[in-house]
């Protein structure tokens, strides 16, 4: 988990916010915004790529204005009791990414922006190192192997509304 420290934090009583409803008493006020990407990924020879792909990762989120926390989380499958059903990894994400910002517009400006191009390999950097890579070698590129997993991720958002962090962050 990545996590930047808060500007504020807000008051609690007895473990509880402290905060006020909104004057006319439909919702709470946004805190934060949330972006996850669900991965559907099955097998465990997959799982095992996957995860690699992502310790290897070079992460530049702590350098984006508006940053708040990241955290991988991989679907618990194997649990019996609590009500936990088995998983099936063909319906059922696996994986959940997930981005915490301070607002909607803090997100949008990373994902328009050069770090994400940068860490998600799109446009003409993917070209260049494509290009690279074809002319080192020679020759064509190696078949890729089939992908880790059995549809594209799916993404899904937030609006927090009630955050609880600590003053060295989420």
């Amino acid at each position: 988990m990545q996590s930047t420290k808060p500007d504020s934090v807000p008051e609690t009583i007895d473990g509880w916010r402290n905060i006020e409803l909104p004057e006319d008493g439909t919702t709470l006020p946004t805190e934060c915004f949330v972006a996850c990407n669900q991965f559907f990924v099955s097998g465990k020879d997959n799982s095992i790529k996957f995860e690699q792909r992502w310790k290897d990762r070079e992460s530049k989120l702590k350098d984006c204005d508006g940053f708040v926390s990241f955290i991988m989380l991989r679907r618990d499958g194997q649990a019996k009791g609590h009500g936990t059903v088995e998983m099936d990894e063909n319906v059922e994400p696996t994986y959940l990414s997930t981005t915490i910002w301070k607002d909607r517009i803090s997100f949008n400006k990373w994902k328009n922006g050069n770090s994400f191009s940068k860490s998600h390999g799109s446009g003409q950097q993917q070209k260049k190192k494509h290009d690279d890579e074809l002319e080192k070698s020679k020759s064509k590129p190696p078949p890729q192997g089939p992908p880790m997993w059995n549809r594209p991720p799916k993404p899904i958002f937030y609006e927090g509304f009630l955050v609880i962090t600590s003053a060295d962050g989420a």
